[in-house]
């Protein structure tokens, strides 16, 4: 699984009919890259009840995972998922914290000049 500091997505095959578990934050994006794969979970309570999510997805279909918690991929054709996870608080700390010299400066305010008014100088 990627670090908190990088966004870059990871490609992790599944063969036919084997399973593989990922522990997901909320807003990880899932692409299926190849194949048909089944994912399951996060685990939701509804009405006092636990309840396992499934939805199928394929080759060029894209998932936003709503919550964090434990997803089994299951592979019904051999496929590939890609994985991005978004930046964690170290990144989005370094991202707040960047030094006041690396933004850019408001321009200079021009400085006003007196326009000498040509009627007070006839009296």
């Amino acid at each position: 699984m990627p670090s908190d500091l990088d966004d870059t997505p990871t490609m992790m095959p599944v063969p036919a009919g084997q399973a593989l578990r990922l522990h997901v934050a909320a807003g990880t994006v899932l692409h299926a890259a190849a194949g048909e794969l089944v994912l399951a979970g996060p685990m939701q309570w509804l009405a006092g009840h636990c309840h396992m999510p499934r939805r199928r997805v394929r080759a060029g279909d894209t998932w936003i995972v709503p919550a964090r918690g434990w997803l089994t991929v299951s592979a019904i054709r051999g496929g590939a998922l890609s994985v991005t996870v978004p930046p964690g608080w170290l990144a989005r700390l370094r991202a707040r914290l960047v030094l006041p010299w690396h933004r850019p400066r408001p321009a200079a305010r021009p400085a006003p000049l007196r326009i000498p008014d040509p009627a007070r100088q006839r009296r």
